[in-house]
């Protein structure tokens, strides 16, 4: 990019990284197996009341419209959801709670190890609040979607003040931007 007359270089943030986890079928994934493919990644939690559940429901009208809109595009965006409490999102959970969200939806957990080291890679706050009487609590997180390229580079970062026509203005920017030189 030209500053002021010079060319200045753009690093890259050090988010994310190699990972592997379980799918709902028990199956390992990792991060490698999206290459060639853009991801939306949030990571949150089947008993949320509230902020996981809006999140999810904006990725899925953003796969919508997109498919309606831009399908060429659509058809390379997988979005994936990576539970942060692993000790009570079991495949069995993940499997029920999947079924309100968006078919595309990959649901991803793995053991608390596995969690904790890529939330860590990507720079995810998580913290088990207080529990209740009756054993129950919630799960602080960041609320962040990231977005991937299809070589598994950070792209963009979509927060939750951003609407679904926010997040979509900035994907198709990404997905068809072509540098100049």
């Amino acid at each position: 990019e030209n500053a002021m007359g010079k060319i200045v270089s753009t690093g890259k943030p050090a988010i994310g990284g190699e990972w592997s986890l379980v799918d709902l079928d028990g199956n390992l994934v990792t991060n490698k197996q999206f290459e060639g493919k853009w991801t939306l990644l949030y990571f949150g939690f089947a008993r949320c009341p509230d902020i996981c559940p809006s999140e999810m429901v904006k990725v899925g009208q953003v796969m919508d419209t997109l498919a309606k809109e831009h399908p060429k595009l659509a058809k390379q965006i997988k979005p994936i959801f990576v539970s942060v409490d692993p000790a009570r999102d079991s495949l069995i959970a993940l499997k029920e709670y999947a079924k309100d969200f968006h078919p595309e939806y990959i649901f991803l957990t793995g053991s608390p190890d596995q969690v904790q080291q890529m939330a860590k890679k990507y720079r995810v706050y998580v913290s088990k609040a207080d529990e209740t009487e009756d054993g129950d609590y919630l799960v602080d997180h960041s609320i962040v979607i990231y977005f991937h390229d299809d070589t598994g580079d950070l792209a963009d970062c979509f927060t939750q003040s951003m609407r679904p026509s926010d997040v979509i203005e900035k994907i198709i920017e990404r997905m068809t931007f072509v540098p100049t030189m």
